[in-house]
């Protein structure tokens, strides 16, 4: 009776190294037309907003009440609104706010996370279990109820926001690095 070896897909044993070694992510992306749109819509947004100074058309608090809810056209790519503003410099303008608030609190969550969760894992003992304890009972609350809770507590701002988001989603950075210097530790 013959047997069989079951070898996982996209492994060494397989032939050619795994799925990331072989590119076979960039050439699924690269094949996938809706992939292709989704990332140029995306790379298309992140630049108008890079560059919203010099791609906007009009400033995008400025009102012109004689120019109310007009259609697309040569004078407004994408209309107005009902105060006469331009919608395509007010999209363009609120992706920059928009990505900048959330390169924000990516970084305050990492940089918390990364500071907590290897304190833990390194130092160990009582200082582990009581930031662990901490971490645990902020990973109890929903992450935007979390999120809700702390802007309550410092009010409401933009800056207040990103604090927010970045305090509510340290927990998880914080888990996985402690889980990482922890493993390090045992190999040394």
């Amino acid at each position: 009776m013959a047997t069989a070896k079951a070898v996982p897909r996209g492994t060494e044993e397989e032939g050619g190294g795994g799925l990331a070694a072989r590119g076979g992510a960039l050439r699924l992306l690269l094949h996938s037309p809706s992939a292709l749109l989704g990332v140029a819509l995306v790379l298309a947004v992140v630049l108008a907003a890079l560059f919203a100074p010099w791609v906007a058309t009009h400033d995008p608090a400025s009102q012109v009440l004689s120019d109310q809810l007009k259609p697309p056209g040569a004078k407004y790519l994408l209309g107005t609104d009902e105060l006469g503003r331009d919608i395509y410099s007010r999209i363009v303008w609120g992706a920059r706010i928009s990505l900048r608030m959330g390169i924000l609190a990516v970084s305050i969550g990492l940089a918390l996370g990364l500071v907590v969760g290897f304190l833990s894992g390194f130092l160990g003992g009582w200082a582990d279990m009581l930031l662990m304890r901490v971490v645990d009972i902020l990973l109890s609350f929903p992450l935007y109820l979390l999120a809700i809770l702390v802007m309550a507590i410092m009010g409401p701002s933009l800056s207040n926001a990103m604090i927010a988001v970045g305090i509510a989603t340290f927990p998880h950075i914080a888990r996985l690095v402690r889980g990482e210097t922890l493993a390090v530790k045992e190999r040394e």
